[in-house]
């Protein structure tokens, strides 16, 4: 979609008194496309009908837990599913201000206080105790079972293209995750589950707010570290998990070494349709790299 395939009249006369004056393309995910409008409304629209599962479920649970949580996260405003605007319609929630955190010339003070923001922000969000009906609509996320996948999809599209040193390397990894039943001792908890530099905003290096809980779900606390793993390295995730209080640092790092190979074995397999361009082969460079 490109910004002439949305009507923007349409969308003006969806909402009376509503008056576009400026509209900015903010960026594009697997699921959505998201227009900043005004400087003060972000408009997603989405690119599959199926997306408004995942858009009704984030509406209702951010409704809930975000006066709960450190940092401002978003608040929908309105939801239009059926809205001749574009074909799968929009929802809208009021802009926070920021860019994708970056580490990129961050000072040692900001990135300090960064680490500081973005542990609080976890220990409020996995400490939230979710009512009954919140919990009605989360998934668990099943961190068992979605090791035991990724080892299947492995086997039937990632092995085939490896050499046989790798492929066994690649098989040891997840069974050596799955088969450790200390991986899965945890008490499941509220999570973000897609926690990366694209979804924790900064301003002149402070956090000033977290988006898109797409894929909100209840499981491993632990799983929240592995984006910023991928995006930050291990010192910067790291030096979050001790300021979260995390009770096992070595346990962690062992478990996102593994996280990251179920992360780029997804974005190859499930990504073939709906990953952005690139996206499937900078996972297969960082997966061969692991290999080695």
């Amino acid at each position: 979609m490109v910004l002439e395939a949305i009507d923007w009249r349409r969308v003006e006369s969806d909402h009376g008194g509503l008056e576009i004056r400026s509209v900015e393309f903010l960026g594009e995910g697997w699921t959505s496309w998201a227009y900043l409008v005004n400087a003060e409304l972000v408009f997603r629209f989405p690119k599959r009908p199926e997306v408004w599962k995942e858009i009704d479920r984030e509406v209702s649970i951010l409704a809930e837990i975000a006066d709960a949580l450190p940092l401002p996260v978003p608040r929908y405003v309105v939801t239009s599913p059926h809205s001749g605007a574009t074909l799968y319609g929009y929802a809208v929630y009021r802009y926070i201000r920021g860019r994708a955190l970056t580490l990129a010339g961050l000072a040692a003070e900001h990135r300090s206080g960064g680490a500081e923001q973005i542990a609080a922000f976890l220990v409020a969000l996995h400490g939230y105790q979710p009512s009954p009906s919140l919990v009605a609509h989360l998934q668990d996320a099943n961190e068992r079972a979605r090791a035991i996948q990724a080892l299947h999809d492995a086997e039937e599209f990632i092995v085939p293209e490896l050499r046989s040193g790798q492929a066994r390397l690649l098989r040891d990894r997840i069974t050596g995750y799955v088969d450790l039943a200390e991986n899965f001792a945890f008490r499941p908890v509220v999570l973000h589950a897609d926690f990366s530099g694209d979804h924790i905003l900064a301003v002149d290096g402070s956090v000033t707010g977290v988006i898109d809980f797409s894929d909100v779900s209840l499981g491993d606390p632990d799983y929240d570290f592995s984006s910023l793993f991928l995006d930050f390295g291990e010192a910067f995730a790291l030096e979050i998990a001790a300021r979260y209080g995390h009770a096992n640092i070595a346990r962690l790092r062992a478990k996102l070494r593994y996280f990251e190979i179920e992360d780029f074995i997804d974005t190859i397999v499930h990504g073939r349709e709906h990953a952005l361009e690139g996206q499937r082969d900078m996972a297969w460079r960082r997966l061969l790299e692991c290999l080695g």
